[in-house]
């Protein structure tokens, strides 16, 4: 309130000094207090926007109830949904790595799954970055056989007891049991502490892995054996539910599944250098069984059935994301999925608890970052309050569901490729937050700290992070709207202080550095510096230094954390402006990697030398208000001085800054000379004795047609070539490039689906019927007259069967193929019969309006005829053409369900087409009452989208395709 009322009387009092008074009397002096009121209304909107924050973290403080343990113990008891950990790493030490995935897998969660997102060059050009590799990928499996020793010992303890109560009837526990049980879980605290004993310690973030991680679980578990030794003592025996609840529990924190994935090494997934399409590339797989194929581009995956699969990845009710360089706690999986599924909970889409810096940091800006990390808990802990919660990346529970909502589907070359997580800036889990809004989600910040990260040790990487989080704000921005609109139509409130938080959560850092940068660099009338605007700043101070002391750190620390922000001015304006070129250009900004010199990352240039002018400002501002006597600004130029000049000191280092500037100018002045590739000659010369490399092979139309299945509009996408071969036969041309044989063949890029045929008695799949797609997504009977009107129409043809022919290789055993043939190839049978020959299953020609004449040369191959109307003509076209089958097309059967006429005219149609040993399939069936109705007349097979869908063949294995 004092912040509030101190800046409307500024305000009202300025207004009426500089325009009612008439000081403002120059268009300048006019500007000047506009430009100032603004700025001060922009610092004291950010210093609003943090105490109200953290009265909102009081009240969730005062009012949060853990879940007992009891009740934990029996959601663990009971089918809990299943969870996938998802580990993103960059080019991350062994030591980080371990960290992080033990304290993944010993979540006292059952069934866990962790798999590390390895996204290191495939092809490292260091030694160091080689062995870094080979020691990701060698990592989990060290783990989960380092889990197996306790897994293994608490499960044959469980079955034990379980059998040894069985024979007593299922249900009596004696004192013996629970000292059994206690030895299990004395075990396991001694394999803890061992665990931890192990430990290599390097600095600060191993000794909390091992002291707040490792051995509290392990007294945990010790003081449960204690308890149980001590009533076993006093022939006491638990409940058998109970004994069950503590020996799975148990087994739950051993019970993880530890495996690696790296995305590089498959063509169909996107290599997009970031995090958020590390995690998407897997998250796409998720509920699907894939194989690898040899392309001619690389390996890549396509669905594929279980049997064959390379990799199955199962779909999770829930997937936890968690940074390399982070930690959890043992409950936080436990406690935040419990959350989730509790009824309040329904529409929750991700529950967190915003990250925490390790304590005991070793460098003053380590320690000094850790602090605004920190300070950062309780701004969002306190705009969870206010309805105003952002996804922080480092760690969070997301509901599988809610993404799958939210997945855009884009393509690269032929390849889908899927985002849940948006990538269009470095702040990828802010722009996530608002999709999940406006599709109705909620996100949650559990009141307790589980999860801890480290921060920056040097000054060079921290300004890196910085500016990514800077850069992404702005651009977002503007998507609050849609939000606005989203909760208006589903008629939730829309509140002032939820889209407050929220514009200050994403902009403020931009503003703030302009107002800060406008204050410093221009000397404002003295008019408008008046004292009462201390009063302003003065309970955001204080606040934040109590709050510093509240979190452990030093009140003196809210000074170094505003020398430390003036240093990063040039950081945070760097972001902001790439989110303006960005949003001007179109053009997303690179994702930088951490270049290292010596252990310690470089700073740019830019970000040495600005501090250093912004010091220099300092020093000739402060002289020139001594020269003036101003001293109200003399005041903040002397204390902006100090503190950048200690913030440079001792967060940058003199010998730091001296050593980059020095790298920097070495670096411009002696270039880096990459070497040049050697251009091939066209006709080179083969050494004697030596293989002449073989081109990649490009492989059968199945091959073809396997490995680009399934990827959207260029899905299963073939480019086919025809031309005559010597014999007058069609055939493909790969060899010659189409600029040179243009006027011998067009191109065509289809791709086919399969339509099953459906018993409709039994259900049962007796067929399917090929059908083409072409890629540009227009109408199969186009594509042939386009291909009439140049004259390839019939080779055209033939690549459509010989393309269906061969992808139906693969379908399941038992099934015949249904085929379409144009009356011009038909004509053809000397270069239709080749074609046919190649099937591996019984065919079905579904011709259009072919004479007996142009069968008779086909031999033994079954027939199928469209239905001409219930009338003559089918009756005369049936006794004619003796058809195997004959197709009801949609006029047919459209409101059969409700013409008793009609019904009758198809019954005696089915009659007639028996007695001439002909099968009625109705076509376009897209309601149960039209395939009820159908069946009451006596037709036995059916085909639509009721029945199924037309899919690649992939997905008719893998059971896709609705039936």
């Amino acid at each position: 309130m004092v912040t509030i009322t101190v800046w409307a009387c500024y305000l009202a009092y300025t207004i009426f000094q500089q325009f009612i008074e008439g000081h403002a009397y120059t268009a300048r002096l006019g500007a000047e207090a506009i430009v100032y009121m603004l700025v001060i209304t922009g610092l004291a909107a950010s210093a609003i926007a943090y105490l109200i924050t953290r009265i909102g973290y009081f009240y969730r403080g005062r009012g949060h109830q853990r879940a007992p343990r009891i009740m934990l113990d029996e959601f663990i008891g009971g089918k809990t949904p299943s969870l996938t950990v998802l580990v993103p790493s960059y080019q991350e030490d062994l030591r980080t790595n371990r960290n992080t995935l033990l304290s993944a897998a010993l979540q006292e969660y059952p069934g866990l799954r962790v798999t590390l997102l390895i996204d290191d060059p495939r092809t490292p050009k260091t030694r160091e970055a080689r062995d870094m590799l080979l020691a990701a990928r060698a990592l989990p499996g060290e783990i989960e056989a380092e889990l197996k020793v306790p897994f293994h010992r608490v499960s044959n303890g469980f079955a034990s007891f379980d059998e040894q109560v069985r024979f007593r009837g299922g249900y009596l526990v004696v004192p013996d049991d629970m000292r059994r049980l206690a030895d299990e879980y004395q075990f396991s605290s001694d394999w803890l502490y061992d665990l931890g004993a192990r430990q290599e310690i390097v600095d600060h973030t191993d000794t909390f892995f091992v002291e707040h991680i490792l051995h509290p679980l392990a007294a945990d578990l010790g003081q449960i054996a204690g308890a149980l030794v001590k009533g076993a003592e006093e022939q006491v025996a638990l409940p058998m539910a109970r004994m069950n609840q503590l020996y799975r529990r148990l087994l739950a924190i051993f019970d993880a599944q530890v495996s690696s994935f790296e995305r590089k090494k498959y063509v169909s997934l996107s290599h997009e250098p970031n995090k958020a399409m590390n995690l998407n590339s897997y998250v796409g797989l998720m509920g699907g069984a894939y194989q690898e194929i040899n392309t001619p581009l690389g390996t890549a995956l396509v669905t594929a059935g279980p049997n064959r699969a390379h990799l199955v990845v199962p779909d999770p009710d829930y997937v936890l994301t968690l940074d390399a360089d982070s930690v959890l706690l043992p409950e936080y999986a436990l406690r935040l999925v419990h959350l989730m599924e509790q009824g309040a909970y329904a529409q929750t889409a991700v529950s967190q608890t915003p990250y925490s810096a390790y304590p005991g940091s070793a460098t003053r800006v380590e320690r000094i970052s850790g602090a605004t990390t920190d300070i950062q808990y309780i701004v969002h802990q306190g705009m969870t309050h206010y309805g105003a919660t952002f996804w922080v990346g480092a760690n969070a529970v997301l509901r599988k569901k809610a993404l799958d909502q939210i997945c855009e589907v884009s393509y690269e070359g032929d390849w889908e490729i899927k985002r849940y997580i948006q990538d269009r800036t470095v702040i990828e889990d802010t722009e996530s937050t608002i999709d999940l809004g406006v599709n109705g989600w909620t996100l949650h910040n559990y009141p307790e700290r589980l999860a801890y990260s480290a921060t920056p040790p040097d000054f060079g990487s921290l300004a890196i992070q910085r500016q990514r989080w800077a850069n992404g704000g702005l651009l977002i921005l503007s998507r609050l709207k849609d939000q606005f609109r989203a909760k208006s139509k589903r008629e939730d409130k829309n509140r002032f202080g939820e889209y407050f938080l929220r514009v200050n959560y994403m902009a403020s850092i931009f503003w703030s550095s302009v107002c800060l940068v406008v204050m410093l660099v221009y000397p404002f009338n003295n008019d408008l510096l008046n004292p009462i605007l201390l009063l302003v700043s003065v309970p955001y101070f204080f606040m934040m230094a109590a709050d510093l002391k509240h979190l452990g750190y030093k009140r003196s620390d809210m000074l170094r954390i505003y020398g430390f922000n003036l240093i990063l001015l040039p950081v945070n304006l760097s972001g902001s402006i790439a989110s303006l070129l960005q949003l001007l250009t179109g053009e997303k900004s690179s994702f930088k990697r951490t270049p290292k010199v010596r252990d310690r990352t470089t700073a740019a240039t830019s970000y040495l030398l600005l501090p250093l002018a912004l010091i220099a400002l300092c020093i000739y501002t402060v002289w020139h208000d001594i020269q003036l006597r101003q001293w109200n600004n003399l005041v903040f130029a002397g204390l902006n001085l100090l503190l950048s000049t200690y913030a440079m000191i001792a967060f940058v280092g003199l010998g730091n800054t001296v050593v980059d500037l020095v790298t920097h100018l070495r670096d411009w002045l002696v270039p880096t000379v990459k070497p040049k590739k050697v251009k091939k000659k066209k006709a080179e010369k083969k050494v004697a004795g030596a293989p002449a490399p073989k081109a990649p092979a490009v492989g059968d139309w199945a091959t073809v047609l396997h490995y680009r299945q399934e990827h959207g509009q260029a899905a299963g996408q073939v480019t086919v070539r025809l031309q005559r071969n010597d014999a007058g036969a069609w055939q493909t041309d790969r060899s010659k490039s189409s600029s040179t044989r243009a006027h011998l063949f067009e191109e065509f890029s289809f791709f086919t689906v399969f339509q099953p045929i459906i018993n409709m008695i039994n259900g049962h799949v007796v067929g399917y019927e090929a059908l083409t797609r072409f890629a540009d997504g227009s109408n199969p009977r186009e594509g042939l007259e386009a291909a009439a009107q140049r004259g390839v129409h019939i080779a055209l043809d033939a690549a459509l069967l010989q393309a269906a022919i061969a992808s139906a290789n693969s379908l399941p055993n038992g099934t015949w193929l249904a085929v379409n043939v144009t009356t011009d190839l038909l004509r053809r049978p000397h270069e239709l019969a080749p074609l046919l020959a190649e099937a591996k299953r019984p065919l079905v020609l579904e011709v259009g309006d072919a004479a007996p004449a142009d069968l008779a040369q086909l031999g033994g191959v079954r027939i199928a005829v469209d239905d001409l109307g219930a009338g003559y003509e089918t009756l005369a076209h049936l006794e004619s053409l003796r058809p195997a089958f004959l197709k009801l097309g949609l006029d047919t059967i459209e409101g059969l369900e409700n013409e008793t006429a009609r019904q009758a005219a198809i019954r005696s149609l089915v009659e007639f087409a028996e007695q001439h040993g002909c099968t009625i399939i109705a076509e376009g069936i897209e309601t149960a009452a039209q395939r009820d109705a159908l069946v009451a007349c006596g037709v036995p097979f059916g085909q639509g989208f009721y029945l199924g869908k037309p899919v690649p063949v992939e997905r008719v294995l893998a059971g896709v395709g609705g039936w």
